[in-house]
């Protein structure tokens, strides 16, 4: 059940809502919360939101066990055998196929079949790492393990960032879910609002670029070199907007229900180097594999050249989590080979002074050349087609490129959008919508239909990666 459908907008949202407020005490509402996401989970999973069940337990107990124990040598273990059941679990899930294909391509002909058609469940990679993060935190003792296993299962499982974030931490949610407190109509017109503005970025931006992008990208061979290029540069906007326009939906939806989710978007765009991109783009994942792997691994106190190992380390890892293809192997490590060439760069000059408008204009520009340029390995479905695409772009062909006045005004109208500053639907709204929760509820819900019909096609929520 996608947010943009209007199943999810006209019934289950509804529901959800009056449950939430109605419910009393604040354990019984958490239990008709966790009812309610296991039920919105189940319609893209099914059978296998018991997993995540399974899952919530396995943590929930390990953080007792965890919080009880006083011997380094019982805890480290314990903390072992939780993280080697997750990403046991998500290994096989996830990269069980991917395994086998690569071992046979290596090969050269089939060693090994592919007898089990595992099915990859929705948002497995979200939910592992979020309830991985709560038993490492435990563990270093920066959190009390939670006693309430409702408490735990509605933060595993709370709908609105469960299929694609963003990922929450367990020291900022949990104390919100256990804190019961008025209903501010304030905050659900906020939320309300966000959550229409998230609709129009994924419905009328991102769907729109998508239906340009997808035909010059998927018959890269017949295509003009500058028709590529403006291909290329409607995908970065389109992926951009589909992943922030969900963001949105979810911190509106979070904050209609009285949470709040931290920003995980900022300009992505901006950033004047690879490793401000990360400081910017997907902030709650960047900053998990900043936590929970980078640091572990020694992060940069050991050295130059185990710095750029561990940052190489990290985002071909973190490339793999976006999906089981060795192109998003290739796209990680291009972002980490990118992280560890800028951090050599900027420990060479030595300053600390902000650079002249002109460098970073310049430096800006060129990050954008490259997170473009890495994009194509994200987006192709082989890496054969990424070559492709880049050889053609490398051959030159001449030509002006085919973009019709519309398609031309939604990359600027997407560019312009991007370009809009942290906090400002709130500022938006404050300032010329002052409408109370019931009539913005209304707003929202007229606004849905009418963006639904503005698609006019169906468009899947999530078009690229496996989550």
């Amino acid at each position: 059940m996608a947010f943009n459908s209007l199943p999810f907008i006209f019934l289950f949202l509804p529901l959800v809502m009056a449950g939430w407020r109605l419910v009393k005490p604040r354990r019984a509402a958490l239990v008709f919360m966790m009812i309610a996401s296991y039920a919105f989970y189940a319609f893209a999973a099914g059978w296998l939101s018991l997993l995540m069940l399974v899952s919530t337990t396995v943590d929930f107990t390990v953080g007792i066990l965890l919080d009880r124990e006083e011997r380094p040598g019982r805890r480290k273990l314990t903390l072992l055998l939780s993280l080697a059941f997750n990403l046991g679990l998500l290994s096989f899930f996830k990269y069980y196929g991917f395994f086998i294909d690569s071992v046979n391509d290596v090969a050269g002909h089939a060693v090994l079949r592919n007898t089990l058609h595992v099915i990859l469940p929705a948002g497995i990679s979200f939910y592992t790492f979020q309830s991985m993060g709560y038993s490492i935190d435990v563990y270093r003792r920066d959190i009390k393990a939670c006693r309430s296993f409702i408490e735990f299962a509605a933060f595993v499982s709370l709908f609105p960032q469960l299929i694609a974030g963003p990922i929450v931490r367990p020291s900022y949610l949990l104390p919100q879910l256990q804190k019961e407190g008025p209903v501010d109509n304030a905050r659900v017109t906020d939320g309300a609002f966000l959550f229409a503005c998230g609709l129009a970025k994924k419905v009328l931006v991102a769907d729109r670029l998508a239906f340009f992008a997808d035909p010059i990208l998927n018959r890269a061979s017949s295509q003009l070199t500058r028709t590529l290029w403006v291909g290329i540069v409607a995908f970065a906007l389109q992926i951009y907007f589909d992943f922030s326009g969900y963001t949105d939906m979810a911190r509106g939806l979070a904050r209609i229900l009285g949470l709040e989710f931290s920003i995980n978007f900022d300009s992505p765009y901006h950033a004047d180097s690879p490793s401000d991109f990360w400081k910017r783009w997907h902030v709650s994942l960047s900053s998990w594999l900043r936590d929970y792997l980078y640091i572990p691994l020694g992060g940069n106190r050991k050295g130059s050249r185990r710095t750029s190992i561990n940052l190489l380390v990290t985002m071909l890892l973190g490339g793999l989590w976006h999906g089981a293809s060795w192109n998003f192997v290739l796209w990680g490590a291009l972002h980490g080979a990118g992280l560890a060439v800028t951090r050599m760069w900027q420990r060479s000059r030595g300053e600390t002074r902000e650079p002249r408008l002109a460098v970073r204009a310049l430096t800006t520009f060129l990050t954008f050349q490259f997170v473009c340029f890495a994009w194509v390995f994200f987006r192709a479905p082989s890496f054969g087609h990424a070559t492709l695409l880049l050889g053609r772009i490398a051959r030159g062909t001449t030509g002006v490129a085919n973009v019709s006045p519309t398609v031309a005004l939604v990359l600027a109208a997407g560019m312009l959008m991007h370009a809009v500053p942290v906090g400002w639907d709130q500022r938006l709204r404050e300032r010329f919508v002052r409408l109370p929760a019931p009539a913005m509820g209304v707003l929202l819900a007229l606004a849905a239909y009418g963006l639904h019909l503005a698609a006019g096609a169906k468009a899947e929520p999530f078009v690229y990666g496996q989550f």
